[in-house]
């Protein structure tokens, strides 16, 4: 079978991670890059043999490229989105899709309307720990649902804002510690937990002024299927702390701390349950955003999910993140913003 050509959009921090992944899978082969920045664009094509564009649409005009790796920030995301699709390229973004649901449905009418794959990073999916904290969610392992918790106490500098202009603005960020740093977890928390009915929250910018965005957050959720939980979230927890993901029900506990299982009992074991116990705790595969989030995050993650979008594609079916999975934790988060902002309990549809 022949290698899928992908192409990336965006060569700053994130981009690189998808081109290492890409290198990665064997039925994948990047073959063009491209940025603003031209120099930043040689950069990374050099040490995969790619092309270099300072034009997308351009680049898009290449028959040999089928897919592409959207890593801009969010707020750009649409418009090439848009692109892609009528181009004719399958999409992979990464998080969030875009700043808020609206402009998610306008990439996913996108997608449909031109019969394109769209799916959304989400790479703590695909961890291990993940897999198997899920399987024991679907066998009933966990009797009665209870609570379903997410924790990210990350830190983040001055500088880390100042890096980038776009960094903690409404307009090309859409939010702060829920929407850019948290979303991943939060995304964990719903595909264990299902679907939210209600959010109350609270946010503030405690830590970093300036910023027009929360980097500080507590909410707490009541789940359709009568469980209740919280979020609690930060960028200006010093110096960074593991994420973690709690599940807890009447016959069943667990928890996954930066994807890896820190946590695993049930009052009626299996045999799988030595296994997990012997590797509990081990480090994490995907690395950690704690504190630093570019040296701390591995790509194997990546490069799992986007093996899994190159095979959706070879294969002709839905990628395991696809688009409308990805929308799911934008639009709790707008949820929980609105709560904030409202200064009460928000129903969600």
């Amino acid at each position: 079978m022949s290698k899928v050509g992908m192409a990336i959009v965006g060569c700053g921090n994130i981009g690189p991670v998808h081109a290492a992944a890409i290198s990665q899978v064997r039925g994948a082969k990047l073959v063009a890059v491209s940025d603003i920045d031209e120099a930043r664009a040689a950069s990374l094509a050099g040490k995969y043999g790619a092309e270099v564009y300072t034009d997308y649409r351009a680049m898009l005009r290449r028959a040999d490229i089928q897919a592409v790796s959207i890593c801009v920030p969010s707020g750009l995301r649409v418009d090439i989105a848009e692109a892609c699709a009528a181009a004719g390229k399958h999409i992979l973004s990464e998080k969030p899709l875009e700043i808020n649901t609206e402009r998610i449905d306008r990439i996913i009418r996108a997608a449909d309307k031109a019969k394109v794959l769209l799916g959304c990073i989400f790479q703590s999916r695909f961890a291990e720990g993940t897999q198997q904290l899920l399987k024991a969610v679907q066998q009933g392992r966990f009797g009665k649902l209870v609570l379903g918790d997410a924790y990210i106490k990350w830190y983040r500098t001055q500088e880390y804002y100042a890096a980038g202009k776009w960094r903690g603005t409404k307009k090309w960020d859409g939010g702060g510690a829920l929407m850019n740093q948290g979303i991943h977890y939060i995304d964990l928390l719903l595909y264990f937990m299902g679907p939210v009915k209600r959010v109350t929250a609270q946010m503030k910018c405690i830590g970093h002024p300036g910023l027009e965005v929360e980097d500080l957050a507590t909410v707490l959720l009541e789940f359709k299927n009568g469980a209740m939980g919280v979020i609690e979230g930060t960028t200006s927890a010093w110096p960074g702390h593991s994420a973690r993901v709690e599940i807890y029900g009447m016959e069943g506990s667990a928890a996954l701390q930066d994807g890896e299982i820190v946590l695993w009992k049930f009052a009626k074991r299996k045999a799988i349950d030595a296994k997990i116990e012997q590797i509990m705790g081990r480090e994490s595969s995907l690395g950690s955003g704690a504190g630093d989030p570019m040296s701390g995050l591995k790509t194997e993650g990546h490069r799992l999910q986007i093996d899994d979008f190159v095979r959706a594609i070879q294969q002709g079916r839905k990628p395991r993140v696809d688009g409308r999975e990805g929308r799911h934790a934008v639009a709790l988060i707008e949820s929980i913003y609105r709560s904030a902002k409202l200064g009460k309990p928000v129903t969600l549809k």
